[in-house]
């Protein structure tokens, strides 16, 4: 078998939605991993053949980094507020003044702002499409 079969097979049988309703089914992960060992043991053996030490470093890192973000869902399912400390940020956001928030338009500042500019890039797109028109021409 080649190692592009056996990747293939391997995506193609390995579905996160598959997985989920394994789980949400009660299904053990080590069961799970065992039962896709087994029914997958010749493109798994084909894969691990195909493993240089370098590859092996990198596999190590990427379970690493699985872990880290296991521990990191965890603590973000885990994680609460105290009633004390969500009642003490109300308590200060009260404090602190909100800035009144009012949309103004003043066409005087405006004008004198970008009139310039305006008539500046008017004056140059119309210069320009009357050269490209005489090119054209």
């Amino acid at each position: 078998m080649k190692i592009t079969e056996a990747l293939k097979s391997l995506e193609n049988s390995w579905s996160r939605e598959e997985i989920l309703s394994k789980i949400k089914n009660g299904e053990n992960s080590e069961k799970i991993v065992n039962d896709f060992c087994s029914s997958k043991q010749q493109e798994i053996e084909t894969l691990t053949n195909f493993i240089n030490p370098d590859d092996k470093v990198l596999l190590s890192e990427i379970e690493d980094l699985s872990n880290i973000e296991s521990k990191l869902i965890n603590k973000i399912k885990n994680y609460s507020f105290n009633k004390d400390d969500s009642s003490k940020k109300e308590i200060v956001q009260k404090q602190i003044p909100q800035p009144k928030k009012t949309i103004s338009f003043d066409l005087g500042v405006f004008m004198m702002k970008w009139s310039n500019k305006f008539v500046f890039i008017s004056l140059l797109a119309i210069s320009a499409i009357a050269l490209t028109k005489q090119a054209w021409a």
